[in-house]
Protein backbone atom coordinates (compact mmCIF):
# COMPACT_ATOMS: atom_id res chain seq x y z
CA UNK A 1 0.00 0.00 0.00
CA UNK A 2 1.34 3.41 -1.02
CA UNK A 3 1.93 5.86 1.85
CA UNK A 4 -0.20 8.99 1.87
CA UNK A 5 2.42 11.54 0.88
CA UNK A 6 -0.04 14.44 1.26
CA UNK A 7 -0.84 13.67 4.90
CA UNK A 8 2.83 13.27 5.75
CA UNK A 9 3.58 16.55 3.91
CA UNK A 10 1.01 18.29 6.16
CA UNK A 11 2.75 16.93 9.27
CA UNK A 12 6.15 18.03 8.01
CA UNK A 13 4.80 21.43 6.97
CA UNK A 14 3.79 22.06 10.58
CA UNK A 15 7.19 20.97 11.91
CA UNK A 16 9.12 23.00 9.33
CA UNK A 17 6.95 26.07 9.94
CA UNK A 18 7.67 25.87 13.68
CA UNK A 19 11.39 25.42 12.97
CA UNK A 20 11.39 28.51 10.71
CA UNK A 21 9.25 30.59 13.08
CA UNK A 22 9.87 29.35 16.65
CA UNK A 23 7.43 31.77 18.29
CA UNK A 24 4.65 31.17 15.80
CA UNK A 25 1.00 30.34 16.15
CA UNK A 26 -0.02 27.52 13.82
CA UNK A 27 -3.39 25.81 13.83
CA UNK A 28 -4.54 22.85 11.74
CA UNK A 29 -8.21 23.28 10.90
CA UNK A 30 -10.12 20.12 11.68
CA UNK A 31 -11.28 18.28 8.59
CA UNK A 32 -14.34 16.39 9.81
CA UNK A 33 -15.03 14.92 6.40
CA UNK A 34 -11.61 13.51 5.59
CA UNK A 35 -11.84 10.98 2.81
CA UNK A 36 -14.79 12.65 1.08
CA UNK A 37 -13.38 14.58 -1.85
CA UNK A 38 -14.38 18.25 -1.88
CA UNK A 39 -16.66 17.73 1.14
CA UNK A 40 -14.87 19.93 3.67
CA UNK A 41 -15.89 23.57 3.74
CA UNK A 42 -12.68 24.79 5.39
CA UNK A 43 -10.95 27.58 3.48
CA UNK A 44 -7.56 25.94 4.06
CA UNK A 45 -5.56 23.41 6.06
CA UNK A 46 -3.65 25.78 8.35
CA UNK A 47 -3.84 29.21 9.90
CA UNK A 48 -0.31 30.45 10.61
CA UNK A 49 0.63 33.60 12.45
CA UNK A 50 4.39 34.15 12.62
CA UNK A 51 4.03 37.68 13.97
CA UNK A 52 2.40 40.58 11.99
CA UNK A 53 0.94 38.40 9.22
CA UNK A 54 -1.76 35.76 9.03
CA UNK A 55 -1.19 33.04 6.45
CA UNK A 56 -4.13 30.90 5.36
CA UNK A 57 -2.34 27.89 3.94
CA UNK A 58 -3.68 25.04 1.88
CA UNK A 59 -1.07 22.29 1.41
CA UNK A 60 -1.04 20.07 -1.66
CA UNK A 61 1.18 17.21 -2.73
CA UNK A 62 1.11 16.41 -6.42
CA UNK A 63 2.92 14.09 -8.85
CA UNK A 64 3.96 15.55 -12.17
CA UNK A 65 4.83 19.09 -13.18
CA UNK A 66 1.41 20.76 -12.84
CA UNK A 67 -1.66 20.51 -10.63
CA UNK A 68 -5.11 21.23 -12.08
CA UNK A 69 -7.27 23.86 -10.43
CA UNK A 70 -9.92 21.17 -10.02
CA UNK A 71 -7.60 19.57 -7.44
CA UNK A 72 -7.73 22.78 -5.36
CA UNK A 73 -11.39 23.20 -4.32
CA UNK A 74 -10.29 25.65 -1.60
CA UNK A 75 -9.54 28.26 -4.29
CA UNK A 76 -13.01 29.84 -4.17
CA UNK A 77 -13.05 29.87 -0.37
CA UNK A 78 -9.60 31.46 -0.10
CA UNK A 79 -10.61 34.22 -2.52
CA UNK A 80 -12.82 35.69 0.22
CA UNK A 81 -9.71 36.68 2.20
CA UNK A 82 -7.53 38.13 -0.57
CA UNK A 83 -8.13 41.80 0.18
CA UNK A 84 -7.73 41.77 3.96
CA UNK A 85 -4.68 43.68 5.22
CA UNK A 86 -1.81 41.49 6.43
CA UNK A 87 -3.68 38.30 5.47
CA UNK A 88 -1.94 36.03 2.96
CA UNK A 89 -4.11 33.22 1.60
CA UNK A 90 -2.47 30.73 -0.72
CA UNK A 91 -1.34 27.22 -1.52
CA UNK A 92 1.92 25.48 -0.79
CA UNK A 93 2.43 22.81 -3.43
CA UNK A 94 4.95 20.01 -3.17
CA UNK A 95 5.66 18.60 -6.62
CA UNK A 96 6.89 15.33 -5.15
CA UNK A 97 8.38 13.86 -8.34
CA UNK A 98 10.28 17.10 -8.99
CA UNK A 99 11.49 17.78 -5.41
CA UNK A 100 10.06 21.30 -5.60
CA UNK A 101 7.95 23.20 -3.08
CA UNK A 102 6.37 26.51 -4.01
CA UNK A 103 3.97 29.11 -2.64
CA UNK A 104 1.23 30.43 -4.88
CA UNK A 105 -0.77 33.29 -3.42
CA UNK A 106 -4.51 33.42 -3.99
CA UNK A 107 -3.97 36.68 -5.92
CA UNK A 108 -1.69 34.89 -8.37
CA UNK A 109 -4.10 31.97 -8.63
CA UNK A 110 -6.86 34.42 -9.47
CA UNK A 111 -4.66 35.97 -12.19
CA UNK A 112 -4.00 32.50 -13.58
CA UNK A 113 -7.71 31.70 -13.73
CA UNK A 114 -8.46 35.04 -15.39
CA UNK A 115 -5.68 34.35 -17.90
CA UNK A 116 -7.37 31.05 -18.83
CA UNK A 117 -4.92 28.73 -17.09
CA UNK A 118 -6.30 25.32 -16.14
CA UNK A 119 -3.48 24.33 -13.80
CA UNK A 120 -0.53 25.57 -11.76
CA UNK A 121 2.71 24.27 -13.18
CA UNK A 122 6.44 24.46 -12.77
CA UNK A 123 6.50 26.03 -16.25
CA UNK A 124 4.97 29.17 -14.71
CA UNK A 125 8.17 29.92 -12.81
CA UNK A 126 9.55 31.41 -16.04
CA UNK A 127 6.47 33.60 -16.47
CA UNK A 128 7.00 37.00 -14.87
CA UNK A 129 3.23 37.57 -14.67
CA UNK A 130 3.11 35.62 -11.42
CA UNK A 131 5.00 36.03 -8.15
CA UNK A 132 5.38 32.36 -7.33
CA UNK A 133 7.91 31.73 -4.56
CA UNK A 134 10.06 28.63 -4.81
CA UNK A 135 10.80 27.65 -1.23
CA UNK A 136 14.37 26.57 -0.44
CA UNK A 137 14.35 22.87 0.36
CA UNK A 138 16.74 20.10 1.30
CA UNK A 139 15.92 16.52 0.31
CA UNK A 140 15.74 14.06 3.22
CA UNK A 141 15.18 10.64 1.60
CA UNK A 142 11.59 11.06 0.35
CA UNK A 143 10.51 14.31 1.93
CA UNK A 144 12.01 17.76 1.89
CA UNK A 145 12.96 20.03 4.76
CA UNK A 146 11.53 23.38 3.67
CA UNK A 147 12.47 26.93 4.60
CA UNK A 148 9.29 29.04 4.82
CA UNK A 149 10.98 32.30 5.85
CA UNK A 150 10.89 33.72 2.26
CA UNK A 151 7.11 34.04 2.66
CA UNK A 152 7.43 36.96 5.08
CA UNK A 153 6.97 40.18 3.11
CA UNK A 154 9.98 42.46 2.96
CA UNK A 155 9.45 45.78 4.71
CA UNK A 156 9.43 48.74 2.31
Amino acid sequence: MKPDLGKKFEELFKLDWKRCFPDTFIFRLKDDLAGFKNASQNPCDFMCFPGNYLFLVETKEHHGASIPFTAIPQYERLLKYKDLPNVYPGVIIWFSEKDLVMWVSINDMEKMVLNGEKSIGIRMLKNKLYNIIVLPSVKKRVYLEVDYTPLIPKED
